[in-house]
């Protein structure tokens, strides 16, 4: 197996697990076309393994995602989390339970973010305290318990300023163009129309009169944004609700279920309380990142049927015949 991308010349990097393949994290397979890629960890893009080794990598792939749980699907790929492995099979498996380390993950990705601010502001913070408190003859020391609670406070603020990445809608009511960050979200209401299952329904805010409608991926890149906002505004006790947040997921159906009854109850996505607020989080990033590897999965595919067409021995050829109709079901 190669070690670098095929696309971007970066180092494909890991170890492969249990695949055989000897590199890589995140990888994908199509047991019905007895195909198998690397993803690379850099520009995404799927890397075709070789067709020699590749019908020991299917059979291992396919046992690392019998042993992982199903984070999301679509019609025709689901994530699969196996350990520190994504495998990503072509074509719905079975449904299994959403796996409750998903949400400890994506807790502890964001916790190593707010690391980053929370850190300096507080060493900065005590510094300051301690300098004042000499000048004002320890008059203030007790400002130090309130340190944590700044230093939160501004990482909180700062996700509250991102710009959510979408292009900017324009109020209906005062015509402005509205420059839309992650906490303006928040006030924002969750609705449907008749091309979306899922849709937002903005509050302006310099009129703040219900402005524009966000549909499909709009409305979840500002969902994204919205609800990392929301749910840290909570604090700390949010941590304590992943497991409850896995089996409210569940309860619903899984991501696409929980997001088309919540955009059927029109609810204002500051409501969302605890649990729900983090589920609802989980659920759109789910759905996204699941709809991209569908994207990918459709070009990788195409560059496969070039790539096995060009080089196929007519052993192997007849070989994968041989093993696509032992696949193949009985009518």
């Amino acid at each position: 197996m190669y070690t670098t991308c095929a696309f971007c010349s970066g180092a494909l990097g890991g170890d492969g697990g249990a695949s055989g393949l000897a590199v890589g994290k995140r990888f994908a397979f199509d047991g019905w076309k007895s195909r198998a890629w690397v993803i690379c960890q850099h520009c995404g893009r799927w890397n075709l393994t070789p067709i020699d080794s590749r019908l020991d990598a299917i059979g291992a792939l396919e046992r690392m995602a019998a042993q992982g749980r199903v984070a999301a699907t679509t019609e025709q790929v689901a994530l699969i989390r196996a350990g520190a492995y994504d495998v990503v099979r072509v074509g719905k498996p079975p449904r299994l339970e959403m796996a409750g380390w998903r949400y400890g993950e994506r807790l502890k990705a964001r916790e190593r973010e707010r690391l980053k601010v929370v850190v300096p502001v507080a060493v900065a913070a005590v510094g300051a305290t301690i300098a004042l408190n000499v000048a004002a003859g320890g008059s203030i020391g007790g400002f130090l318990w309130q340190i944590p609670n700044i230093s939160d406070y501004v990482y909180t603020g700062i996700v509250g300023n991102r710009k959510v990445n979408i292009e900017p809608p324009v109020c209906g009511h005062c015509g402005s163009i509205m420059v839309l960050r992650a906490k303006h979200v928040q006030h924002a209401r969750f609705t449907h129309t008749t091309h979306q299952d899922l849709a937002l329904l903005l509050r302006c805010p310099k009129c703040e009169h219900p402005a524009a409608i966000l549909e499909g991926t709009d409305a979840e890149q500002a969902l994204r944004s919205g609800l990392t906002y929301v749910n840290l505004k909570k604090g700390k006790r949010i941590k304590r609700k992943a497991a409850e947040a896995v089996s409210y997921v569940e309860r619903h159906g899984g991501p696409a279920e929980l997001l088309a009854t919540t955009a059927r109850r029109e609810v204002t996505v500051s409501t969302l309380r605890g649990a729900e607020g983090l589920a609802m989080e989980m659920a759109v990033d789910e759905q996204a990142e699941v709809r991209d590897l569908e994207r990918e999965w459709r070009r990788a595919e195409e560059i496969a049927e070039i790539a096995d067409n060009l080089i196929v021995p007519p052993a192997i050829e007849q070989e994968l015949k041989n093993l696509k109709e032992k696949r193949q079901p009985d009518s």
